[in-house]
C-alpha cells in the first residue's frame, strides 16, 4: 500500500491528490506517518507500570498484532495471518482486543481473545472498517467506517450486532474514542478544510469542535479519568506531528513531545501519568513512553530491520467510572455477518 508520507516526512502526491489529509488516520497509511531518520533525544532505560501494551509491528512480514509489557518484556506475537492486522484495542476487561485487518480484501473489524485465539470477523463491508475503540462498559465498539462514501463514525455491540451510524457529515469523520463515563467520544474530522478534534454524544448530537489549530489535530485519545484529551498535531511546516494534550472541553492546549522525529498515535498509560506513542528511532519505528511534562523518555519495542506502530495500553486493574445511562444511536442499523473465525 502507497504511503501517505514521503520518507523525509513531507506529504506523498496521493495524499495531496486525495485532498485528505486524514486518511492517514484511516488505513494502513496511518503506521506510515514518520520521518525516517533517527531520534537523538535521550533515553531513560525502562518505562515502568502495569498493564500490558498491544500494537502492530511488522517484524513477521505483513502487519501482525503484538502484546509487551510497559518496561519491554514478554513480547507475544497474537496474530500471523495474511494481510495487514493493525490499530488493536485491548478491551476494558483486558481479555479482548479489537482490530482492524484486511486478511478478507479490505479491512474489516476483528475480535479476538487477549492470547490471540478465538478470531472472529464482526464486519463484512465491501468498503473499510477501521480504527475500533471499545466502549468502557465493554459491550460495545466504536469504529470508523466508509461504507456510505466517506468516513463516518458507527457504534456496534461487541459481537458485531446493531451497527449503528452515528456521523453523518459530508466530511471524513474518523478514529473515535469514548470517555471513560461513555457518555461522550472524541474523534478526528475533516470539517471547513482542515482536521481537527470534535466531542459529541454518542447518539451524534452536540457534535463540538474542540481545535481550531490551522496544523493539522488527529487521533484524540481520553485520559483514564477523563480530564483531558491527548492527540497529535502537526508541526507549522507539516512535515512532522508531536503530541498534544488539552483539557477535554478543548482548553490549556500543551505539547508534550519534542522528539526530532514525528510522534505518532498516543496512548494514555492507565494511571494517567504517561503517554505511550510511536516514532522514528535507530532505524526502525518504536514504541516510545513520555510524561506528561516530556521528561523520562523511554523505549518499550527494539530490534533492527522492522517496525512497531499504533500501541494500545491498558490494565484491567485500574479502571474508570462506572458508565452513565445512556441512550443508544437512533440510527441506521446494520446486520453483521456470518461469523468468520480464525
Amino acid at each position: 500500500m502507497a504511503s501517505a508520507f514521503t520518507d523525509d516526512g513531507r506529504p506523498s502526491p496521493l495524499v495531496g491528490a486525495l485532498g485528505a489529509i486524514t486518511l492517514i488516520c484511516l488505513v494502513a497509511a496511518l503506521v506510515l506517518v514518520f520521518q525516517r531518520r533517527d531520534d537523538p533525544a535521550p533515553l531513560t532505560a525502562a518505562a515502568g507500570g502495569t498493564g500490558r501494551i498491544v500494537f502492530a509491528s511488522d517484524r513477521g512480514g505483513d502487519l501482525d498484532i503484538y502484546a509487551v509489557n510497559p518496561d519491554g518484556s514478554g513480547l507475544v506475537q497474537l496474530t500471523d495471518e495474511r494481510g495487514d492486522d493493525q490499530t488493536p484495542s485491548l478491551s476494558p476487561d483486558g481479555t479482548k482486543i479489537a482490530f482492524e485487518s484486511r486478511r478478507n480484501g479490505n479491512f474489516d473489524i476483528y475480535v479476538m481473545n487477549a492470547d490471540g485465539t478465538n478470531q472472529v470477523q464482526l464486519t463484512d463491508s465491501p468498503a473499510d472498517d477501521v480504527f475500533p475503540r471499545w466502549v468502557p462498559d465493554g459491550g460495545r465498539i466504536t469504529f470508523a467506517s466508509a461504507r456510505n462514501g466517506n468516513f463516518d463514525i458507527f457504534v456496534m455491540h461487541a459481537d458485531g450486532e446493531n451497527q449503528q451510524r452515528v456521523t453523518r457529515e459530508a466530511s471524513t469523520d474518523t478514529a473515535p474514542d469514548f470517555s471513560p463515563d461513555g457518555t461522550k467520544i472524541a474523534y478526528g474530522s475533516l470539517r471547513e478544510a482542515n482536521d481537527d478534534i470534535f466531542v459529541m454524544n454518542i447518539d451524534g448530537t452536540n457534535q463540538t469542535r474542540l481545535t481550531e489549530d490551522p496544523a493539522a489535530d488527529q487521533l484524540p485519545v481520553f485520559s483514564p479519568d477523563g480530564t483531558k484529551i491527548a492527540f497529535q498535531r502537526a508541526r507549522p511546516d507539516g512535515n512532522a506531528f508531536d503530541v498534544w494534550v488539552m483539557n477535554a472541553d478543548g482548553s490549556d492546549e500543551r505539547q508534550v513531545t519534542r522528539t526530532e522525529a514525528s510522534a505518532v498515535a498516543p496512548t494514555w498509560s492507565p494511571d494517567g501519568t504517561k503517554l505511550a506513542f510511536h516514532t522514528s528511532r535507530r532505524g526502525g519505528i518504536r514504541i516510545l513512553v513520555v510524561n506528561l511534562d516530556g521528561t523520562g523518555l523511554a523505549q518499550i519495542t527494539g530490534g533492527s530491520g522492522y517496525n512497531s506502530y499504533v500501541p494500545d495500553w491498558r490494565d484491567p486493574a485500574v479502571r474508570p467510572p462506572a458508565p452513565a445511562t445512556t441512550v443508544a444511536p437512533t440510527t441506521t442499523t446494520t446486520t453483521r455477518p456470518p461469523v468468520r473465525r480464525r
